[in-house]
């Protein structure tokens, strides 16, 4: 379908100028218009028809990049951007630009709310539309849980000035001052209350006006979205299929491929024999990549099975012999030993295994590189990252590659970086052609940025009860990342079990512990989500409830009280988990629950289900039979209790995850009496 694009000055700029004036719809190859798409000139907004994105009967692998049922438009109305983030055109519609990543984590969402709260328009006259990497925005690195944080008044001071740009038009208008002029509802109404003219009336003299130096931000009495749960609004294009996500991007000519990597770190092809994998129906070519080989053909299938034919030779280099356990040992050797804490004292070991991120969608990337140009598909965290690396690798200047990002089916701290999107257009400048580079699990799973592994000596005074003390220790030789909550993760839990082992140790009930030792925002959550479970009732016999509370980089409190159930053989079922959370002023509470609910499911996985392990340099996981994630079945009955507060937000992504750990582990203590100090935790730990 149609697509508008602003158009700078080009070769064929008053041609394209004179047509547009006709009312005549301009139809250029995705090539052409790579070459006219330059910085957008004087505001000009040009409907330009990609014959890529043209409705077609191709086959599926050469379906329109972003299908669409609507055919070629009329030439839209003005447009009026008063600034990066946003755009209104003259039927009303705001159009907002989502510069971070979407998820799943609702951050178009609430970039799409704030701006039409301090706007005054209503939810239905909204729409989205993603930003490729654009060094106009700062950092897009969707990340540290910071969006909102980061951006919270950028945002509303964004919609705010173009509210008062079209007060400022309307005013003029009318002969009025703008003061005595309110808004509502995507109207401006007059000092008389009488007259009111609609934002679309206003955008074209509303785009002459000065941009005001100084605006002010609505008092959060009158917002009247920012707070309100509010729909997800790539909801319905997701659970009807429609939502385009990396994987379902289609380019013409497409090619497809997957790559033979050294299944060690760190190792590379010395040879290989690709005489089976060309006789793959399907197979095209086989290209060596300077660590690994790439296999391109027709379609996902045929590439698959021709990598499986393929015969690699490898040097697998220092780390043929690497073992997580080995790992292990050294980092507990290089700490303190239990017991040696001194009289008055009480010390223990916690371990914590590498983790994958298992995204429900593995990394894949779309790129086409040619006339010196990359256009790059990438669901990724870290647009303007995959465009560095893109430029470095390839030698295509930076200026001359687009990154796209559609939604992501997963992210985690993943697709932070950009190792996908590199090969991708590696790929792609060998074979001359666009090409959608695939993952499958067992690629993801064995090559991933690992959450790193970790040994925590943890010890702490009986008769003076402080916060603990620990040392921490990991591994190496193993590719490290970002992982939801960081390090976050691995703190909370050796603490938070901790302070159980001390309140234990003392006969003291481990509520009143933490908040003797905790202060300020940390009390309200504890204490409400000790009341929301009933903290001190009486469970039935097997059950055990257990707390934990952690402030996910010093900025968003959470406290969770679990409720877990033991069984004769050692299983654990967690029955319910429930969840107070002080994030500062709450943009979506639908988002807050959601994303806390979602973070109580990544964190019992790793708590109770997944870990990755590694001997002789590989990764002993290939798919979730044997890295399985909580499934639909697993999950306990969540409660959110979200403290109201006037505080500026403060994240709410990965903030669900740290306490959970730790508040099942001393759950189980409390059903039990048994104290388990590492994850996850096994039926055979409990029989």
């Amino acid at each position: 379908g149609p697509t508008s694009a602003s158009v700078g000055p080009s070769i064929a700029r008053r041609e394209m100028l004179e047509m547009n004036a006709k009312g005549k719809v301009i139809q250029l190859t995705r090539r052409d218009f790579l070459k006219l798409a330059g910085t957008a000139g004087a505001g000009l907004a040009f409907s330009v028809y990609l014959d890529a994105c043209a409705p077609a009967a191709d086959p599926p692998e050469l379906a329109p990049v972003f299908p669409t049922d609507a055919g070629p438009t009329p030439i839209p109305s003005f447009e009026w951007e008063p600034n990066i983030y946003l755009k209104i055109d003259q039927k009303g519609t705001l159009t907002v630009t989502a510069f971070r990543s979407e998820m799943g984590q609702g951050i178009r969402t609430a970039i799409a709310m704030l701006i039409a709260d301090e706007l005054d328009m209503e939810w239905s006259s909204v729409q989205i539309e993603q930003a490729p990497a654009d060094a106009r925005y700062g950092d897009q690195v969707t990340g540290g849980s910071q969006s909102i944080r980061a951006h919270y008044d950028s945002l509303r001071k964004a919609g705010a000035t173009a509210r008062q740009m079209l007060v400022n038009a309307a005013a003029q208008t009318w002969g009025v001052a703008a003061d005595g002029c309110e808004t509502e509802a995507g109207q401006v109404i007059h000092p008389d209350g009488e007259q009111k003219l609609a934002y679309g009336q206003l955008v074209q003299t509303a785009a002459e006006m000065d941009v005001p130096g100084d605006v002010e931000l609505k008092d959060n009495a009158s917002l009247h979205l920012v707070g309100t749960k509010t729909g997800h609004w790539d909801g319905p294009e997701i659970v009807t299929g429609k939502a385009i996500y990396g994987l379902d991007v289609r380019l013409p000519n497409m090619l497809f491929a997957v790559i033979a990597r050294c299944p060690v770190f760190g190792g590379q092809y010395t040879s290989y024999d690709d005489s089976e994998t060309l006789t793959v129906p399907g197979v095209r070519q086989v290209v060596a990549l300077p660590m690994s080989v790439a296999v391109v053909g027709d379609n996902s299938w045929a590439v698959i099975q021709g990598r499986n034919a393929l015969k690699v030779n490898w040097d697998e280099g220092r780390q043929a012999n690497m073992s997580s356990e080995d790992l292990r040992a050294r980092a507990i050797d290089s700490l303190p030993a239990p017991g040696s804490a001194g009289a008055d004292s009480i010390d223990a070991l916690y371990t914590m295994p590498y983790e994958a991120h298992a995204t429900m969608e593995p990394m894949n990337c779309t790129a086409h590189v040619h006339d010196d140009v990359c256009e790059v598909w990438a669901p990724t965290q870290n647009p303007q990252e995959v465009g560095r690396q893109v430029s470095r690798m390839t030698g295509v200047s930076l200026k001359n590659i687009t990154v796209h990002v559609p939604l992501l089916g997963g992210g985690f701290g993943r697709r932070l970086e950009a190792d996908y999107a590199v090969e991708a257009a590696q790929v792609s400048q060998a074979i001359q052609a666009p090409v959608q580079l695939l993952w499958t699990r067992d690629d993801d799973l064995g090559h991933d940025y690992y959450h790193e592994m970790s040994v925590h000596y943890v010890h702490g005074s009986l008769s003076d009860i402080r916060m603990p003390r620990m040392q921490t220790r990991g591994g190496s030789g193993i590719p490290t990342g970002a992982w939801r909550s960081v390090g976050e993760f691995t703190a909370a839990y050796p603490t938070q079990c901790f302070i159980d082992e001390l309140a234990a140790a003392t006969r003291r009930d481990p509520l009143d512990v933490r908040l003797e030792l905790y202060h300020g925002r940390a009390v309200g959550v504890i204490k409400l989500a000790a009341e929301k479970a009933g903290w001190g009732e009486p469970l039935p016999d097997g059950l055990g409830r257990g707390i934990a509370y952690h402030a996910t980089f010093g900025v968003t409190h959470v406290a969770q009280v679990a409720e877990v159930s033991v069984d004769v053989n050692g299983n654990v079922r967690v029955q319910r988990v429930v969840c107070a959370v002080d994030c500062g002023k709450v943009v979506n509470p639908d988002t807050v629950a959601a994303q806390m609910e979602g973070g109580i499911a990544f964190g019992l996985t790793a708590a109770l289900k997944a870990e990755a392990t590694f001997k002789n340099g590989r990764a002993q996981q290939s798919n979730f039979h044997d890295y399985p994630i909580l499934q639909m079945n697993e999950m306990p009955v969540v409660e959110v209790y979200i403290l109201e507060s006037e505080e500026r937000p403060t994240g709410i992504g990965e903030m669900g995850v740290p306490p959970v750990a730790p508040a099942v582990a001393n759950a189980i203590f409390a059903a039990t009496g048994k104290r388990i100090r590492h994850i996850p935790i096994r039926p055979e730990d409990l029989v």
